[in-house]
């Protein structure tokens, strides 16, 4: 071991500072002095704000977001300043030893909500400065008695089974990604049902040599019961323009996504999540900062000239612990198969299998600001069979606004 990871740790340790509120705040109607935010991933569920009422008007707006500060140390392989374990396919990222300081992940978000006979009309716009400190826009829609249109997470993705952690976007295999939709959400107590039509944007290999045609929205439903269960699904049509390719083919995907928590007593809940399915390599959290050489492809072309999409299965499961009000720890596992075909040079060096560890200690100061560490682990295996692995620890400091 190139260096003494136990020591490391203890040296950052009291250094650490970052990540979110264990609590989740409530939803309060416009016109109450506080209103929520986005859920975040790596913030408190729901980013917490005051709101003010622009005199003469039905509208509260709010302005809200974080500074985070984060310290990565990288003892075999530079992950990137957003933990990528496909980072480990290209050999130039090797290290004896890395820091990073970012601010990158802050973001900015801005929110009304406006009252009317027929209910509230909400927006919200959130950006962030990933990557490489360029402002890049996260969220933008519109909604209206549970019509959203606009970009905000896809529908075919849950919160609930996603535990707290420092890694933006959560462990790698859980299905996530910000699309432009139109998305229907109908409540009834603790149950939601909600219906989406998303851009259908995709990945063929080899990349860069065929053209994708956008023929068909991405339909996606969803089913959730309360913070405990949620199951949705996907399907997603593929195919390719034989003017720019000189191939005509289609192919559909799919996919099912599930999410659980249960409580194992009153201070701990396990969380667990699996997803299934052919042609899910957008929706998955390893893929959007992934280098697009390495990521996941939807589909690929065979040696036959056959559209083919990538069958996909990924799974993992988190146990949560409040050792008190204010401190908090999650430990848990990740791990993803796509089967890629080992007959095509071009898929040697993608991945196979990933699987990403953690474990973390995070400390609530106040509503406001968090701290935590967290030690991270990214096994990878190449469809050649070649493997590599990288431990990472990370320390963060997340001030809310």
């Amino acid at each position: 071991m190139k260096y003494n990871k136990v020591i490391t740790l203890a040296i950052i340790l009291p250094a650490g500072l970052a990540a979110a509120t264990s609590q989740a705040f409530d939803v309060v109607p416009a016109g109450e002095p506080v209103v929520t935010g986005e859920p975040s991933r790596v913030g408190p569920p729901w980013n917490h704000r005051s709101t003010f009422n622009i005199p003469g008007t039905n509208t509260d707006v709010a302005f809200g977001g974080y500074a985070k500060f984060d310290a990565l140390y990288d003892f075999d392989a530079d992950l990137g300043e957003v933990t990528e374990p496909l980072n480990l396919l290209n050999p130039a990222n090797e290290t004896d030893g890395r820091t990073t300081f970012t601010g990158n992940e802050s973001r900015l978000n801005f929110r009304t909500h406006t009252r009317t006979d027929r209910g509230t009309v909400t927006t919200f716009v959130e950006g962030h400065f990933l990557p490489g400190g360029s402002f890049n826009l996260r969220h933008a829609y519109g909604e209206y008695m549970g019509v959203l249109a606009g970009k905000s997470w896809t529908n075919f993705m849950h919160f609930h089974g996603t535990p707290r952690i420092l890694k933006l976007g959560g462990p790698i295999g859980y299905a996530t990604s910000l699309v432009n939709q139109v998305r229907y959400t109908h409540r009834t107590g603790p149950n939601a049902f909600s219906v989406s039509l998303e851009e259908p944007a995709s990945l063929i290999s080899p990349i860069g040599g065929v053209a994708s045609e956008t023929e068909l929205p991405h339909l996606t439903a969803r089913y959730q019961y309360g913070q405990t269960f949620g199951i949705s699904g996907v399907v997603r049509q593929f195919s390719t323009n034989e003017s720019t390719s000189g191939v005509d083919e289609s192919a559909t995907g799919y996919g099912v996504a599930a999410q659980l928590a249960l409580p194992l007593g009153a201070s701990t809940s396990f969380k667990a999540n699996a997803t299934v399915g052919s042609g899910l390599g957008r929706y998955l959290s390893m893929a959007p900062a992934a280098p697009v050489a390495a990521r996941t492809p939807d589909a690929y072309i065979d040696a036959d000239g056959s559209l083919e999409t990538v069958d996909l299965q990924s799974f993992g499961a988190s146990i949560e612990h409040n050792w008190t009000s204010d401190w908090s720890s999650a430990i848990g596992t990740s791990w993803v198969k796509q089967d890629l075909p080992d007959d095509i040079a071009g898929f040697q060096g993608h991945a196979e299998e990933i699987q990403y560890s953690y474990v973390n200690l995070i400390w609530d100061v106040n509503q406001r600001l968090s701290a935590g560490i967290e030690y991270q682990h990214s096994d990878i295996k190449r469809v050649s069979g070649e493997s590599d692995d990288a431990s990472r620890i990370q320390a963060s400091v997340q001030f809310q606004f």
